[in-house]
């Protein structure tokens, strides 16, 4: 009976088509109309997670970022849809009978039925929500329930293959009550719930159904620390006996023999090949054996242990599973080399062999098709995600720190899907773009030539408007190029462009002081100008080191360099700059960067992580100081500093009342004594104080709040042609517009993404906006919003 249960579910994944009538071109049509932002740039950038297939058609794909953005595909990654469902989704999960509808979790459970176009929250149930909170430094998002749950990321999601009705959640430890990993069942598609089992550990990895193998009655669940078999609706509760303490990837699928359950966890080296990283239980997890991976001559590794980093497993051909290993070791020439890349086995790893192999960076296999990250970048790295057909085990999808690929053939073959390359060596974004942006910059001479500004791929820049870029980072030191927080054009000088660079990037966010990269002694990072346009980059002196750890008329060594201004009445020929050295202070150059000083005078040595600079029309210079490292209850208060002498002094001016975190200034060119403050909140007690938008009339004498404090805005931008109309972005899912100067505010309609950063008015269109964004790249659209967009979440409210 379970072999016939088993074949009748392999045909059924296998061939299960689409009931619903509606063509993937129809939907594809249906979700991105001319009703949308548009986001730009040359795609890919950062990391993606959980590549997730749908088993009715390997051409519909989902994947999610750590920068809470989501992506959906009806063509193979040749185009992709951002969505945003409050924050970073944790799991996808398709309903292996009607693979028109699709999960996805994080704070809450979200499903689809147009195969990930739009969703619907179905747990908590909309009615029994009291609130939404944002908090923290990263605005994190939580449900306030009048039932109390869910209390904790829902980080697993499993739909029983044989009741559609039938789902099952794993809820990670929760933080707010101190429970452990829960199982959550519900018998009714999500409409009400019960708890199951505890499970010991902090995350649920892995949710495997006991129909696969008749047991209907039967759970198993494998975590982070452990495995437990659940039957009986809970009434029985079983740990199970794993071969290793630590898990950190478990997967499992049918076969026509039964099931195959996989656990990954620490790797050893033993004899010649590479064991006890990968385990497998054909008895649904009562028994385990390690998996000698033999296309690994571990005898060959020295004393280097190779490491396995994840693996997928095809659900409906549970013997084919894809591993990436991190690092192997040979011996090659008489010293050792590292290998990464991907391992298959179709045996259930009884044997492997290597479907894409990595060495120092180049592909050895050369079997990928390239991109921009390869051609411009040089890298290539082994996998942190694999993602399989449950259906049609030959396509699967693989992630790394900056790309995603694919297969259609088993492995023989990968091609990109990140970027659309031009013939002139440019190339524009699938759709699928994970990165931090900081500012769009406009050429003054040639309305075609605009800039974005970048954490972890630096800079580019693009010759038609947008339509297609290129890397714009010639001559600047690899170990600056993670970061290019800021640039100026000379307004006088055509092709004439300055730049501030640094290797530590996502500031002035604390996690980064929290990280230790700000005092590790290897920050790198400066100031460089061209003259071409951004061709080409020369650094600016960065002055000598001398034996007493000062530098003769130059910029210290690894400057973490994150603003600069231009004085326009400077010479042009000998120009006047200013840069903050984030944790130094703010240094200054009247020769055009050949040589620099410190100008530190009154600025407070408590806390200097300089971070902007404001030139007012009158040559006032007003300084943020942003918020120190939040270490405990700790905080260092950031501060606004001005001066009137060119930056020979500095004079504090007070902050809004509450406020310890300025993030933006910008004055009103009509009247810029008005300015608008942009401020981060601090969390205390649960509570978000001293946040939001602050507008002064006297020049920073007085403030008067205008948008919530709870709110975390990060810059506002003053239209140039109505300065009335003021534009704001936040991390709280929605950007803002006001037409009285912050008295009343809209949200921009269509704008989802959840971390929003800098509203950047478009001076060659008027009426129209760009939008950075912390993890998303860039927005295009209306800058009054869009009245009738398409939203992600049908039955929830926009955030406001």
């Amino acid at each position: 009976m379970a072999k016939l249960r088993i074949a009748a579910l392999l045909l059924l994944l296998t061939f299960i088509a689409c009931t619903s009538g509606t063509s993937p071109d129809q939907l594809l049509d249906e979700g991105a109309s001319e009703d949308a932002w548009e986001v730009i740039g040359p795609g890919g950038g950062g990391t993606i997670y959980i590549p997730t297939i749908s088993p009715g058609d390997p051409k519909n794909v989902l994947v999610r970022c750590d920068m809470t953005g989501a992506y959906v595909t009806q063509d193979g990654g040749e185009n992709w849809r951002m969505f945003n469902l409050r924050g970073v989704v944790r799991d996808f999960e398709f309903d292996p009978q009607f693979p028109e509808t699709v999960y996805a979790s994080n704070t809450g459970l979200y499903r689809s039925d147009n195969r990930g176009q739009s969703w619907k929250l179905i747990y908590p149930q909309p009615d029994d929500i009291e609130r939404e909170v944002m908090n923290g430094d990263h605005a994190s998002h939580r449900f306030i329930t009048r039932s109390g749950m869910p209390d904790a990321s829902i980080d697993q999601v499993r739909v029983d293959p044989v009741d559609s009705n039938h789902l099952l959640i794993g809820l990670s430890r929760s933080r707010i009550t101190g429970k452990p990993a829960r199982l959550l069942e519900s018998t009714d598609k999500g409409e009400t719930w019960v708890e199951l089992a505890e499970v010991p550990g902090r995350q649920i990895l892995g949710i495997f159904p006991g129909s696969w193998i008749d047991r209907t009655d039967e759970i198993v669940v494998i975590s982070d620390a452990g495995g437990v078999r659940v039957s009986g609706n809970g009434v029985e509760r079983e740990e199970l006996t794993l071969p290793v303490s630590a898990v950190t990837v478990s997967e499992g699928g049918v076969h026509p023999n039964g099931s195959y359950l996989y656990i990954l966890g620490d790797s050893s080296a033993e004899e010649e090949s590479a064991v006890g990283g990968l385990f497998r239980s054909s008895d649904f997890g009562q028994n385990w054996e390690p998996i000698t991976v033999n296309a690994v001559d571990a005898s060959q590794a020295s004393d280097r242990a190779p490491r396995f980093r994840t693996l997928a497993v095809s659900e409906g051909h549970a013997a084919i599973v894809y591993l990436s290993a991190e690092a192997i070791w040979k011996i090659e020439n008489g010293s050792p080399q590292r290998y990464s890349g991907i391992l298959k086995t179709d045996s259930g790893g009884d044997n492997w062999e290597w479907a894409l192999s990595v060495s120092g960076g180049q592909i050895v296999t050369e079997n990928f098709d390239g991109d921009w990250i390869l051609r411009n970048l040089g890298w290539f790295r082994n996998p942190g995600h694999l993602g399989v057909s449950p259906t049609k085990p030959d396509v699967v999808y693989a992630t790394d720190s900056g790309r995603t690929f694919k297969s259609e053939n088993g492995g023989r073959d990968w091609s990109q899907c990140i970027d659309r390359p031009s013939p002139d060596g440019s190339v524009t974004t699938r759709g699928l773009d994970v990165t931090t942006t900081y500012g769009v910059h406009f050429d003054p001479f040639d309305p075609q030539h605009l800039f974005i500004t970048y954490t972890d791929i630096g800079l580019f820049h693009s010759f038609n408007e947008g339509k297609t870029w290129q890397h714009a980072i010639t001559g600047i030191p690899r170990q600056w190029r993670n970061t290019c927080y800021w640039l100026e054009f000379d307004p006088d000088v055509r092709g004439r462009i300055y730049s501030v660079w640094a290797n530590v990037h996502d500031l002035p966010r604390p996690k980064m002081h929290r990280s230790g990269n700000l005092v590790n002694g290897r920050q790198q990072g400066g100031v460089a100008v061209s003259g071409d346009g951004g061709r080409w980059w020369e650094l600016l002196h960065l002055g000598q080191l001398q034996e007493d750890g000062t530098h003769a008329n130059g910029m210290r060594l690894g400057a973490v360099c994150t603003h600069l201004i231009l004085d326009p009445a400077s010479p042009v020929n000998s120009r006047t700059l200013y840069v903050t050295d984030y944790g130094y202070g703010v240094w200054k150059s009247t020769n055009d960067g050949q040589t620099w000083q410190l100008k530190n005078n009154g600025l407070s040595p408590e806390n200097l992580n300089c971070w902007r600079l404001t030139r007012l029309p009158s040559g006032r210079l007003l300084l943020l100081v942003a918020r120190g490292g939040i270490e405990g209850d700790e905080v260092i208060p950031g501060r606004i500093y001005s001066s009137d002498d060119g930056a020979e002094s500095w004079q504090p001016l007070a902050l809004p009342a509450e406020v310890t975190a300025p993030n933006d200034l910008i004055y009103d060119p009509a009247q810029p004594e008005r300015m608008y403050l942009s401020c981060w909140p601090l969390n205390r007690d649960r509570q978000e104080v001293g946040g939001g938008l602050f507008r002064t009339e006297d020049g920073g004498q007085s403030w008067q709040q205008v948008f919530k404090e709870e709110k975390h805005v990060y810059a506002a931008a003053v239209d140039p042609n109505a300065t009335d109309t003021i534009y704001i972005g936040t991390f709280n899912s929605a950007a803002y517009r006001s037409l009285d100067r912050g008295e009343s505010w809209s949200r921009l309609g269509g704008f989802n993404f959840k971390w929003g950063h800098r509203p950047v008015p478009d001076i060659h269109r008027p009426g129209w906006l760009y939008l950075t964004s912390f993890g998303g790249s860039v927005f295009h659209g209306p800058a009054e919003g869009i009245s009738v967009a398409f939203e992600d979440i049908e039955n929830l409210p926009p955030a406001e």
